[in-house]
């Protein structure tokens, strides 16, 4: 079953994250099990969900692309997904 990643990225502005999504996107969407990227920002910095087919792929991604850009580090949360509905 797919799994779920949340990722608050204290201090992280919206210009910021827009920057880096305009960079990955492209990359993003071609990466191996990628499911679905949400965003939205808070008081304090963003935050980001994610959906994957596996953590091992979720993890290769985040490690190589996403961890080195990121002001701050960030141990993303992880759930195994019980049902997945899509259009």
């Amino acid at each position: 079953m797919a799994v779920l990643t949340n990722s608050h990225v204290t201090g992280l502005t919206r210009e910021q994250y827009e920057g880096m999504a305009a960079d990955l996107t492209d990359k993003l969407k071609a990466a191996p099990g990628f499911i679905a990227h949400y965003a939205w920002e808070q008081e304090d910095g963003m935050n980001v969900v994610e959906i994957w087919d596996s953590y091992e792929q979720h993890d290769a991604w985040f490690d190589k692309n996403v961890k080195p850009n990121l002001p701050v580090q960030v141990i993303p949360e992880k759930h195994e997904l019980t049902n997945k509905v899509t259009a």
